[in-house]
C-alpha cells in the first residue's frame, strides 16, 4: 500500500462527526479533537516533519 493511499485512510477516518438528521458539532469523529484535527491536517497536507503535532501551536514569528 502506498504511502498516498494510506494518509488517505488516516484522513478519512479523521472527518467530522455526523449525527442524527446531518447535525455536527465540529468535533472529530475519531479523536475527539475540533475539526480539522491535527491528524487530519497532517494526513492531508505537506508539514515539515519537525513540526509540532498541534498546528494550533505553531509559532507566528511576527508577534516576537
Amino acid at each position: 500500500m502506498s504511502a498516498e493511499l494510506r494518509l488517505a485512510r488516516i484522513a478519512e477516518a479523521h472527518t467530522r462527526y455526523v449525527g442524527i438528521a446531518g447535525l455536527t458539532d465540529g468535533i472529530c469523529a475519531e479523536c475527539g479533537y475540533t475539526d480539522p484535527c491535527p491528524t487530519y491536517i497532517w494526513a492531508t497536507t505537506d508539514r515539515d516533519p519537525l513540526a509540532l503535532w498541534n498546528p494550533e501551536d505553531d509559532e507566528d514569528d511576527e508577534d516576537d
